[in-house]
């Protein structure tokens, strides 16, 4: 049973002649002849009663009527349902890290609308490790952050790099300095992200190593946070800095050896993108962050 023959039944029992119903389908009338002969032989009933070239229904057709408009609804439907789902107004379930909340998912999502202004996103935050697990799982298309492990089995594009730098209020011994290094922060009040994040397993080997022991003041999940306690004067900070993008209060100065932070999308090879996730990334990838800070 397909669609085409069902249509054609519905069609011939609303004008109850076949040339009439093939001129409304644009068919030949032997196409409509054929497309009825095959359905009621695959149900194994007639459907119609014949008077000459007039058709009208019998009692088997006019019970059939309400399921094959039921069938055609839920076809219907169904091809509705994959196009949000797959098409290109599909929704893009975006994960991205807690740090990048309020600067470059919006910066991304903004900037792709302009292109694309019926765009849609589902929108997670969370720690690299788990947004990583959810795009495998398919709860997510694509997902903002560091690069994925190798076994992921994940694709990944590079989006921007950013530099690590110590973040200092603006008269600080350390402002200054064209550059500073990890040693340099011995006995200083030190404001973290929380132990969870990516940030804190790249910044505490660097400490580590540095021979540096800082006083532990506060701990946070979020850049802006943490810039504002520096600028309160309640320690000092390691934080990641994109060119042209610093914005806050606090004084930055460059880590010394230099250190970065890549950033970037990851999303499944393991099947296929809605058309929406497939321009999203592109976008993406041909983005420069860097010239719309402006």
């Amino acid at each position: 049973m397909n669609e085409a023959d069902l249509r054609v039944f519905l069609t011939l029992a609303e004008t109850e002649n076949g040339r009439d119903a093939a001129a409304l389908l644009r068919v030949n009338q032997s196409n409509v002849s054929r497309a009825l002969a095959r359905l009621e032989a695959e149900l194994q009933a007639e459907l119609f009663t014949r008077h000459g070239r007039r058709l009208t229904l019998n009692r088997v057709g006019e019970a059939f009527r309400q399921d094959a408009m039921e069938i055609l609804g839920g076809c219907e439907s169904g091809r509705q349902r994959v196009r949000r789902l797959a098409g290109a107004q599909a929704p893009i379930r975006l994960g991205f890290l807690q740090s990048m909340a309020r600067w470059v998912v919006p910066r991304l999502v903004s900037s792709f609308r302009e292109v694309m202004p019926t765009a849609r996103f589902e929108l997670r935050q969370g720690f690299a490790r788990d947004l990583h697990e959810a795009v495998v799982r398919d709860e997510l298309d694509v997902t903002f952050a560091t690069p994925p492990r190798p076994e992921s089995g994940l694709a990944w594009q590079l989006v921007e790099e950013q530099q690590l730098c110590v973040a200092v209020t603006r008269g600080h011994r350390l402002a200054s300095l064209a550059s500073v290094t990890c040693a340099d922060l011995d006995g200083e009040d030190f404001i973290a992200f929380a132990r969870p994040t990516e940030l804190r397993q790249l910044i505490d080997p660097l400490l580590v190593a540095s021979g540096a022991r800082v006083r532990l003041a506060f701990e946070s999940r979020e850049i802006d946070t943490i810039a504002g306690l520096v600028g309160a004067g309640l320690g000092v900070s390691i934080l990641p800095v994109s060119v042209g993008r610093w914005v806050s209060e606090v004084t930055v100065v460059p880590l010394r050896p230099t250190t970065t932070r890549r950033l970037g999308l990851a999303w499944s090879t393991e099947r296929v993108q809605p058309v929406s996730v497939q321009r999203f990334v592109a976008h993406c990838g041909a983005l420069d962050l860097t010239a719309a800070e402006g």
